[in-house]
């Protein structure tokens, strides 16, 4: 595949500017000129352009992310709020422009890399926010503290704060170990850093939880398991020393689930199962879930159900049962499936010297990325925000990239058998 033009690129850079440090709503102007409607129209634009330079070839996951979106458009109809649901939908509709922006745009490691240096540099901008944020605040009688508000839409609270920084960090990772100049590497290790102590200061038990899976499936799938428990190590003990005593009475909390937000929780939960068994197939339609929720919150007494209008699921899992039925949970399951699939195939050719050690290495933190999103997922009302999405696009590239490599690479054994001119066996 050709390389992208470097405009192309820089428009996909920017989108991620939009997307997630929303400037457009620190700065009222843009705005109310409607800067990012139009910014969206420009990376429509890029993509057609992008992709009418060669055949284009859907991977699975796009076809099916595509069906999703035909799901969304056949439920509005049933939907009982209808706005709500073409709400949801119109929104999934700007996250799969970003999508198909980056399978379409990264042609190459170089521009990939360039795409993840601006994320993941956001990010640390993000992080850096964090930091200020928290040692600005004082603890609360309850022994609370974080670092507030330091994003909007999807990044509104310090849970969804520490959720995207989980998933952005392997990435972070990534870019350290690829890095071949002393101030590079130190400018990712540090930036690394910062994304980890600001996981902490959210307080955000789920990002807890999430980042504890993460570090532990990293090691156990890790070929050089000694050099991942010395990382961990590290890491812990550096978490060890900045977190503060109320993050671990914080912490301790979570075995506690029939208290608070817990139990909570679990009322939603049961909801959005009722939800489900009364429209198994399509569900009740997105963003529903919270318009049927006192209908459905039997575990309230019935003078507190009214009150449950508009809560949300707390799960990507019962919210997907309950607003898209069986149908989207074979959709979206069938994605996952895929993108570890997809992943678990590059590792071996990376072990197999099929394709090159950073396609191999960006594999590894992929994977990682992945387990940092699903677990805190399961608390958290996610469907609708655009990382399932973006670690998917990714996934689609990095398979690209490794199949393209493969072509060129010849298998190890031939490698082998090349440099000791020792001819290969045909039979």
């Amino acid at each position: 595949m050709k390389a992208a033009s470097r405009v192309a690129v820089a428009v996909l850079c920017l989108h991620l500017v939009f997307e997630y440090l929303r400037i457009h709503q620190i700065f009222p102007i843009l705005d109310e000129l409607k800067i990012q409607t139009a910014f969206v129209a420009l990376l429509i634009l890029t993509v057609i352009v992008q992709t009418g330079k060669g055949k284009v070839r859907l991977a699975r996951q796009s076809r099916l992310l595509l069906g999703f979106l035909g799901l969304m458009v056949f439920t509005l109809p049933l939907a009982t709020n209808w706005f709500y649901a073409s709400q949801f939908a119109y929104a999934v509709v700007l996250i799969l422009v970003g999508y198909f922006a980056i399978t379409q745009i990264l042609q190459n490691e170089r521009d990939l890399r360039t795409f993840l240096g601006w994320l993941v540099g956001i990010h640390i901008y993000l992080a850096i926010k964090g930091i200020l944020g928290y040692t600005e605040r004082e603890f609360t009688e309850s022994g609370y503290k974080s670092t507030g508000v330091v994003g909007g839409s999807f990044l509104g609270d310090e849970n969804d704060v520490a959720l995207a920084l989980i998933v952005v960090l392997p990435l972070a990772i990534y870019l350290f170990r690829r890095a071949r100049a002393l101030p590079s590497r130190i400018f990712w290790g540090v930036g690394a850093l910062a994304i980890l102590f600001t996981i902490v200061f959210t307080f955000s038990r789920g990002g807890f939880v999430g980042l504890g899976a993460m570090v532990l499936y990293w090691v156990g799938v890790s070929r050089n398991r000694g050099k991942a428990i010395g990382a961990l190590a590290l890491a812990a003990i550096l978490v060890i020393v900045v977190a503060p005593p109320q993050y671990w009475a914080r912490i301790v909390t979570i075995t506690q689930p029939d208290e608070g937000t817990a139990q909570l929780r679990q009322y939603y939960w049961a909801a959005d199962r009722r939800m489900f068994f009364d429209s198994p197939l399509w569900g009740v339609g997105g963003n529903n879930s919270g318009v049927l929720m006192p209908e459905y919150a039997l575990d309230f007494p019935p003078e507190k159900r009214p009150t449950q209008w508009g809560k949300a699921s707390h799960s990507l899992y019962f919210q997907l049962l309950a607003e898209f039925g069986l149908l989207g949970v074979f959709l979206i399951g069938t994605v996952l499936v895929s993108n570890f699939w997809d992943l678990r195939q590059i590792s071996a050719l990376g072990r197999n010297a099929r394709c090159s050690t950073s396609t191999a290495q960006l594999a590894e933190c992929l994977r990682a990325s992945w387990v940092g999103f699903l677990v805190p997922a399961a608390f958290l009302s996610v469907l609708g925000y655009p990382h399932l999405h973006y670690l998917t696009a990714l996934t689609v590239v990095a398979r690209r990239l490794a199949l393209e490599e493969k072509e060129t690479m010849p298998p190890k054994r031939e490698l082998w058998s090349v440099k000791r001119k020792v001819p290969l066996r045909t039979s």
